[in-house]
């Protein structure tokens, strides 16, 4: 029966014109990735993946999901008039969404009827469950059963004969209102054992149902009193009619059309300015994170993440909300520019030259890393009684809610109230999967964070956030070109930024705005942060500016650096301060051979004399030479805690400067992501007409081997698997492990051996064996 279904379906696309085929093909992108369909029965092979099913189900609006689910409650297979006499709704109605699901691939037109796909079939069915219809039923109950149902909805049975009482009862139960009625009157526990019965919880009726308990009994009798349950082979069955009353009784079945969104009276000058404000901060906040994180590694937990602890002290240490730090951390890592390092996370090699790029492009990678990130940084997930944190991948449903609530915003016309697009999520976004609560929540974060990014200000979509939904909107762009072609969109928008910086006589600087990349290094070196923020203080001090010196600072060259940073003249303290310390810095040597002490004579004797040196045991040489059996790292230390300002030395005199900490961290993956090419719509639908019937299966070697290791994989998934392992290219699977886990992963197969796939895991960051039987759907790797 299925083949006929997806031969049928081919047939229906066959006769589609080049137009229209185009258009099936660009609204189902993942069919458009090598290895592409030959034929039109591939073709269909393609759409009928799970995973493929899934990515398109998820554009559909609740109008047209209706229309999907009343289309399979009739069966499948419904002309557009039955189906809209059946949900209550106009024809012209019914038809717009059934020419939705057609444009989908999710349905096809065959003899003037609608139908759709089985697997989909099966699944919008599933509340209904896989009841048979009264008529069917009515052949193995007893006639005096029949009888009380037929009494127990309103009806005289009169003397009809068992035949006779099968079409009476199964007119009844085609009065869906009638039903709908009598479910409505039940009691909770009754219309509760109801909802049971339809999963299929039936059990064996009078010595044994389902739970086993009293209550179960009583409450099914009663649905059998109230002729909803017949009593077939001795066991309670619920006819196919009562399961769609019910399933009918519960859903909102009103097709509303699309919800009328408010428009906000707002200032676009406001919105511009915001949102550039926005992104500004976003870009600096970001920036201050991985300066941090390359002086000092961000500490990960381990079994990998940011825990509570080091999120608290980064948070302070930055001055920034902890919860806005989550996103942060997310966003550096999902663009490639935070990474792991031994015990923890630093920025990765792509750092420097994204700092130094023009602000558009900074935004640009880090909006476009949010927009496709699967969760919400600022309201993640908790998997089982644990958090799992940042930066570490969790499966969630929260971007597409994000990516759903921004294109509707987008699509309702300029200065529609994102918020109260966010309200209508439900139209927009159907099949989310989230209860009230957690909907709102996501709903809550996605805003948030698009406020705090500048693709949301003052409750509309900015130019940046329309920019940033344009590029994304072309399903052929790869990652890399649509960053390049959204940072091209918003170079005007986002100028070159500024900065100032007001050295007071108090030894502090002041700084308003993000530093370059420059005076951050400077400041570093010489002075030390106390808050930061859109205006940061750091300080100068005798030690601050003592390590600036022995990181290889001349004076000279750091009150040249000052003064060009300054907004105003240096102020005579902090001259005096570098002055003094140069003065005194290199005074004393201390020369690596374990070690010597060379100074004037007097300052020789002075340090020999002073009782806290004591333990450095030193013993002198000459006038001007001590020396000490301890390292030369810790008699430097030592000397500079008593106010001498000592220089290292190697062994010919040369002066020792130490080198600059400067973490990095390795990329995301470290697997060379090797993703399938991909055709346009046009090319692959001229390849389909041009041989419609081609069922050639490429690596068909392979293909029979993994048909042979997992029976549940179609067609079209062998093939896209086959292919991932004969060319070592990127395939997404989804697999359950022994325990039962289930998890979405995106892997690199290196061979088959055995039953075991051995493969690079992008999820993990390394190499896994995966059981071929354990693959419950395969696609493609965008």
């Amino acid at each position: 029966m299925e083949q006929v279904s997806f031969q049928s379906f081919a047939d229906y696309l066959s006769t589609l014109d080049e137009a229209s085929l185009i258009t099936l093909l660009e609204a189902r992108p993942d069919v458009l990735i090598e290895p592409v369909p030959r034929g039109f029965l591939q073709l269909v092979y393609r759409l009928d993946g799970t995973d493929s099913l899934v990515a398109a189900m998820r554009t559909l609006n609740r109008d047209t999901v209706r229309v999907g689910q009343g289309l399979a409650v009739l069966g499948g297979s419904a002309t557009v008039p039955a189906l809209a006499a059946w949900l209550g709704a106009s024809q012209d109605a019914v038809s717009d969404g059934g020419a939705e699901l057609c444009v989908r691939g999710l349905a096809w037109r065959d003899s003037g009827a609608l139908r759709l796909p089985e697997r989909l079939l099966t699944h919008w069915s599933a509340d209904i469950g896989a009841a048979r219809p009264v008529e069917t039923m009515a052949r193995s109950v007893l006639v005096a059963d029949l009888r009380t149902a037929i009494t127990a909805l309103g009806a005289d049975p009169g003397s009809l004969g068992k035949s006779e009482l099968g079409t009476r009862l199964s007119e009844l139960m085609s009065e869906t209102d009638r039903l709908i009625t009598i479910i409505s009157g039940l009691p909770d526990k009754t219309q509760g054992r109801l909802k049971e019965l339809r999963r299929g919880l039936t059990g064996d009726y009078s010595w044994r149902i389902e739970y086993g308990s009293p209550t179960s009994i009583s409450q099914t009798e009663a649905l059998i009193a109230a002729g909803l349950v017949l009593v077939s082979n001795r066991q309670p069955e619920l006819p196919r009619e009562v399961a769609v009353a019910a399933w009918r009784a519960e859903t909102d079945l009103a097709l509303t059309g699309r919800p009328m969104i408010a428009r906000p009276d707002v200032d676009a000058t406001m919105v511009r300015s915001g949102a550039q404000a926005a992104a500004e901060g976003a870009v600096g906040r970001v920036t201050a994170l991985l300066d941090e994180a390359r002086a000092t590694p961000v500490v990960a937990l381990k079994k990998g993440g940011v825990g509570p602890r080091e999120r608290s002290r980064l948070a302070k240490r930055l001055s920034m909300p902890e919860g806005d730090l989550l996103l942060w951390i997310d966003l550096a890592y999902a663009a490639g520019l935070l990474g792991l390092v031994d015990g923890g996370y630093a920025p990765t090699s792509d750092y420097q030259d994204w700092r130094a790029a023009e602000p558009g492009r900074r935004w640009a990678v880090l909006a476009t890393a949010w927009f496709a990130l699967e969760h919400a940084p600022s309201s993640r997930e908790i998997e089982g009684d644990k958090e799992v944190p940042p930066p570490l991948p969790l499966m969630s449903g929260a971007g597409w809610l994000r990516r759903t609530m921004v294109g509707a915003a987008g699509s309702a016309g300029l200065g529609a109230s994102v918020r109260a697009t966010g309200r209508e999520i439900d139209w927009f976004c159907p099949l989310h999967g989230y209860d009230p609560v957690r909907r709102d929540d996501k709903i809550a974060a996605a805003v948030r964070e698009a406020e705090l990014l500048g693709v949301v200000a003052v409750d509309v979509l900015s130019e940046l956030g329309e920019h940033l939904l344009a590029v994304n909107e072309v399903d052929e762009a790869a990652p890399a070109d649509a960053v390049e072609e959204l940072a091209r969109r918003c170079s005007g928008l986002l100028p070159e930024a500024t900065f100032s910086v007001i050295i007071q006589s108090d030894l502090t600087a002041m700084v308003a705005g993000q530093p370059s990349a420059g005076a951050a290094q400077l400041l570093r070196d010489a002075a030390v942060a106390e808050s930061r923020g859109a205006a940061g203080t750091w300080r100068f001090t005798s030690s601050s500016v003592r390590a600036a010196l022995d990181a290889g600072w001349a004076a000279d060259d750091l009150l040249a650096e000052l003064r060009t940073m300054s907004a105003h003249a240096v102020p005579q303290p902090l001259e005096y301060l570098i002055t003094d310390i140069a003065r005194r810095h290199g005074h004393v040597r201390v020369r690596g051979m374990r070690c010597c002490v060379v100074a004037d004579e007097a300052t020789t004797a002075e340090i020999l004399h002073t009782r806290s040196l004591a333990k450095l045991q030193l013993s002198q040489l000459a006038p001007t030479v001590l020396a000490s059996p301890l390292k030369l790292e810790e008699v430097l230390t030592r000397l500079r805690e008593v106010g001498f300002y000592p220089i290292a030395e190697d062994a010919a005199g040369t002066m020792i400067v130490p080198r600059r900490q400067e973490h990095e961290g390795s990329p995301r993956f470290n697997g060379p992501a090797r993703r399938p090419p991909r055709v346009s719509p046009v090319d692959l639908a001229r390849r389909l007409a041009a041989h419609p019937d081609d069922d050639t299966i490429l690596g068909s070697g392979a293909v029979k081997l993994l048909a042979r290791l997992n029976t549940r994989l179609n067609e079209a998934e062998l093939g896209l698997l086959a292919d991932a392992v004969d060319h070592n290219s990127d395939i997404v699977i989804t697999y359950r492990d022994n325990n039962g886990t289930r998890t979405v992963r995106q892997i690199q197969p290196q061979h088959l051996y055995g039953k075991w796939l051995d493969s690079w895991c992008h999820l993990r960051n390394a190499q896994r064996d995966f059981a071929v039987a354990n693959i419950e759907s395969v696609s493609p790797a965008y």
